[in-house]
């Protein structure tokens, strides 16, 4: 999903900062987005962190604006982990890890870049306006059939309720929504999706155009929330399920 967004956004002319929570991101990956970086001229550069320290993410945003060449104005946040077990016996730790990067991660992310924003809103003449963008779940909505993964559902719940307070909160100046995907073929998911081939045909029979989605089916919501094309949206989940929650 990261790097299928971060395609997206060199391609539509801007500057990118990658962050992860690997020291290197896949080699492969990353010099095709160098040699698309280029051709747009736009800067990519990564830098690496885990989202749910509190330290480390303040100091990662902090070091990558500093190398900017143009104000922050824009923050696509898609990090997140889950897996799938009974609640009645579903490992306490295990769920406040899931809640922790999830939840408590976008909020961390989210005070990151909103006060960088508003650091350059103190400086600049010019108001700076901003937009992020969080990835939720259509989890956050619906019972997945066939996989009980209630920490992973109510993480992404609380995104759709933290984003529409951030934005409450944030206007005029950083609009801030979210975009909820269906099932997404990705390699977080490939386990599930190759040992349960009825999960598989299930999800893509209930979905209405009849397929899983891909990341690249994200790309254009993205781009669109986080430009000026979305001026006038804010507080709001774009579901992007091919339909799944709408039977």
């Amino acid at each position: 999903m990261g790097l299928a967004l971060i395609e997206a956004i060199l391609e539509s002319g801007a500057d990118v900062a990658g962050i992860d929570r690997v020291d290197k991101p896949a080699a492969e990956a990353w010099e095709n987005l160098h040699d698309l970086a280029k051709a747009k001229g736009c800067i990519l550069t990564y830098f690496q962190c885990d989202i749910s320290n509190h330290e480390t993410t303040f100091e990662a945003f902090r070091h990558a604006i500093s190398q900017a060449r143009f104000p922050f104005r824009g923050l696509v946040h898609c990090a997140a982990i889950g897996w799938v077990g009974d609640s009645l016996n579903f490992p306490v730790n295990e769920a406040r890890q899931i809640i922790d990067v999830n939840l408590i991660g976008t909020l961390i992310v989210a005070q990151a870049a909103g006060r960088l924003v508003k650091e350059q809103q103190d400086i600049m003449e010019e108001g700076v306006t901003a937009s992020f963008v969080f990835i939720a779940s259509m989890s956050g909505y619906i019972v997945n059939k066939g996989t009980p993964n209630a920490a992973y559902a109510a993480s992404k719940a609380g995104v759709q309720q933290l984003t529409r307070n951030l934005a409450s909160e944030w206007a005029p100046s950083i609009r801030v929504n979210t975009i909820s995907p269906g099932v997404i073929k990705t390699p977080m998911t490939h386990g599930i999706l190759e040992s349960r081939r009825d999960l598989f045909e299930l999800w893509s029979r209930e979905t209405m155009l009849g397929r899983l989605s891909e990341p690249g089916d994200y790309r254009g919501p993205a781009v669109f929330l986080l430009s000026d094309a979305s001026a006038y949206i804010t507080a709001t989940d774009l579901l992007v399920d091919g339909g799944y929650t709408a039977w």
